[in-house]
């Protein structure tokens, strides 16, 4: 008969129960661990992913009004040198003449309306209708008039005209004592 020494001897049934145990628990603790881990890593990466997004979106937007800001600057100044002569009669042509070359040489400019100091409309030069001289269509009370009267200049919201293209009103007094304004959509 062979002789069992005490590390061969059949290791206790409640022995291996509890290494098993024990064993199962460690698993679970480090399985638990690993899990929360990763959900705050996910969690972190999405914070940090949306924080760029938001950053890199703000970027584009201020951009963006840096270039629109700078074309209304670029209207603005053509738009300069039709409001430098006074009106009389006259000129009327002249300005016709002066507005269908600002049309010309600037694409974003679809209409062109000049009113005089009371308000009333004296020419108006469009891509879009027929241009119309002396209508005398009185816009003393509209707000925009009154608006660019009392600040110098009038920006109205923008608005799509057919779904498609961006329109914007603006208006502009650029001598007060003659008070002639200019009425451009763009």
């Amino acid at each position: 008969m062979q002789h069992q020494t005490p590390a061969m001897a059949p290791v206790p049934r409640t022995r291996r129960r509890l290494f098993t145990k024990y064993v199962s628990l460690f698993v679970a603790v480090v399985s638990v661990a690993l899990l929360c881990n990763g959900m705050f890593d996910v969690l972190f990466y999405y914070q940090e992913h949306k924080a760029s997004l938001i950053r890199i979106q703000r970027e584009q937007a201020e951009a963006a009004a840096a270039k629109i800001g700078q074309f209304i600057k670029e209207i603005e100044s053509q738009l300069g040198w039709t409001t430098q002569l006074p009106w009389s009669a006259g000129s009327i042509e002249q300005r016709r003449f002066d507005a269908l070359r600002l049309l010309r040489q600037v694409p974003a400019i679809t209409e062109l309306a000049q009113l005089d100091a009371s308000g009333k409309e004296r020419l108006r030069v469009s891509r879009l209708a027929m241009d119309v001289v002396g209508s005398s269509v009185d816009f003393s009370k509209d707000p925009r008039f009154t608006e660019a009267v009392a600040h110098k200049v009038y920006y109205g919201p923008v608005y799509f005209r057919r779904e498609i293209r961006a329109v914007y009103d603006a208006r502009h007094c650029r001598h007060p004592a003659r008070r002639g304004r200019e009425r451009c959509r763009g």
